[in-house]
């Protein structure tokens, strides 16, 4: 029995690939999945690692269901599901006390999330956020993230790129939409998992590992796009809870952050939040059409994407 199992999904593979898999492939008690959502190519795998590709690009939270129902389809009855991006490094003390850190968290644990390291290159990427709301888009509009994630510690939960979730819990949740393709994914897991009472758990900075962050989305003027097209999705899924307030709190947030990079000389980055507005409104007028999937990002439609990664709870929970 393998009690964690680590999921990473890729696309196209990245410049330290196989020593992030060889790290966690030698993590006791570990499986290892690689969800490839364009083709490896020459990029090499370790022995032991599960390879799942063929599927087309079904994004990030769709590839993690991929895995889950592989693995659960094959009899494999994981308690932890560790989800990574590409793009981390974890450090090797991190890797030899993560299987006795999640033994060690209580059954009240839902999910544990991890601390980003800082990198030569600059700070430590963002590892944590707070839910969106009305209030909290624009207190972050105003007086930044970091103190929204300290005036709202209940709201808090970790970016994608990696923690961990126990596999009953992700069930039961019916694991990551496949509505969204790319990003607000785990936005959208997290904020279930928080209307159903759950609880995260938030290893010590001793537990770090590294997110570059970015490393294949680059500048791509479509992707930012789709970062406002996925708010809009999050927006229609969480109406009962956001109303309609909230898509226009953000779309003054973004307007006020593209003014602001303008003015302090910063045209890229204003760009950026210009493109993440073009999407959320596109988003909001036309819900149905999918720009992505006539992209060179071939992005999978929605409707197979719900075909290849739901999870049917009762067959894949055992009842």
């Amino acid at each position: 029995m393998h009690p964690l199992l680590a999921v990473v999904v890729s696309y196209g593979g990245s410049t330290h690939l196989h020593r992030l898999l060889s790290a966690l492939v030698a993590i006791r008690g570990s499986r290892v999945v690689l969800v490839e959502n364009d083709t490896l190519g020459d990029c090499p795998v370790p022995d032991g690692v599960r390879v799942l590709e063929g599927q087309g690009n079904v994004g990030y939270g769709t590839a993690v269901n991929v895995a889950v129902r592989a693995e659960l389809e094959d009899g494999s009855a994981p308690e932890w599901l560790l989800v990574v991006n590409s793009d981390v490094t974890i450090p090797a003390d991190t890797a030899d006390v993560l299987p006795k850190l999640l033994a060690w968290y209580p059954p009240s644990v839902d999910a544990v999330a991890f601390p980003f390291l800082a990198t030569a290159g600059g700070p430590p990427a963002r590892s944590r956020t707070v839910l969106p709301t009305p209030r909290t888009s624009a207190f972050i509009a105003v007086r930044g993230e970091a103190a929204a994630v300290a005036r709202w510690p209940d709201l808090r939960y970790p970016v994608g790129a990696f923690f961990a979730i126990r596999v009953p819990t992700f069930l039961r949740m019916g694991g990551f939409d496949p509505s969204f393709w790319m990003y607000y994914e785990e936005t959208d897991l997290f904020a279930r998992l928080h209307a159903a009472a759950g609880r995260i758990a938030w290893a010590d900075d001793e537990w770090p590992v590294v997110h570059l962050g970015g490393e294949t989305v680059g500048r791509s003027g479509l992707l930012h796009a789709e970062l406002g097209r996925a708010g809009a999705l999050y927006a229609r899924r969480h109406r009962a809870s956001l109303g309609w307030a909230w898509p226009a709190v953000y779309a003054g947030q973004l307007v006020l952050l593209t003014a602001r990079k303008l003015v302090t000389g910063h045209p890229h980055d204003a760009l950026r939040a210009a493109r993440i507005l073009a999407g959320l409104l596109g988003g909001l007028v036309r819900p149905s059409w999918e720009p992505a999937v006539r992209s060179r990002w071939n992005a999978v439609p929605a409707a197979a994407r719900h075909r290849l990664g739901r999870l049917p709870r009762q067959e894949l929970a055992g009842g």
